[in-house]
């Protein structure tokens, strides 16, 4: 007790200071639940099977809406990639002309927690292998079995977010003719770096 008592100040001291310790760490528990809670997700899933006849779905998951700029495919060959824009249609799927914007384009605001149907993977492959190849180092198909891999990129603008973000997923094909994701989740492009990139993509679509 000699010892409490003498040391009081101290003992007082150390224990503000481990509330303190206590509460900065429940402070940072809180704040990272609260930036991922805010952060931008943007999800492209494979619908109605897996096979060339499955359809691309991109659903908003963010907390807010977005505004999609633009939806591109790149096909992934081994001579190279063949990159088309999908997100404005000329006509649909049946080869009419779309008589409404909603029908006509896939660019505009999505609402959190809305989707939106990017086309079937068949017809994001023909729309892609129309396109001349333009780049021949950067294939995904290096390495791989498939003679072919396709991959759906959406560039996006997010509430008050600087930037333009994207997002993406690549689909690999068997002999089978069997589409299956490559990866097993959405690659979320919304870093510093993966911005710079998405702005030089963007730049080139309004360039074309």
């Amino acid at each position: 007790m000699e010892w409490i008592s003498s040391h009081g100040t101290f003992l007082q001291f150390m224990t503000s200071l481990g509330t303190l310790a206590v509460w900065i760490f429940y402070a940072q528990l809180l704040y990272a639940g609260f930036r991922r809670q805010r952060r931008p997700k943007v999800v492209i899933n494979q619908v109605m099977g897996l096979s060339t006849q499955g359809r691309c779905l991109i659903s908003n998951m963010s907390a807010e809406g977005i505004h999609i700029e633009t939806v591109q495919v790149w096909l992934h060959e081994k001579c190279g990639i063949r990159r088309c824009t999908v997100s404005e249609l000329d006509t649909d799927e049946n080869g009419e002309t779309p008589t409404s914007i909603a029908r006509g384009t896939l660019q505009g605001p999505l609402p959190s927690n809305a989707h939106l149907d990017a086309g079937e993977i068949d017809s994001l492959v023909r729309r892609a292998r129309a396109a001349d190849i333009e780049d021949e180092d950067n294939t995904l198909c290096q390495g791989e079995d498939s003679d072919y891999v396709l991959e759906l990129l959406v560039l996006y603008i997010y509430s008050s977010a600087p930037g333009i973000m994207g997002a993406s997923r690549s689909f690999v094909f068997d002999d089978d003719g069997q589409a299956r994701p490559h990866h097993l989740e959405t690659k979320q492009l919304r870093g510093y770096r993966d911005r710079k990139r998405m702005a030089r993509i963007y730049r080139n679509y309004l360039d074309r």
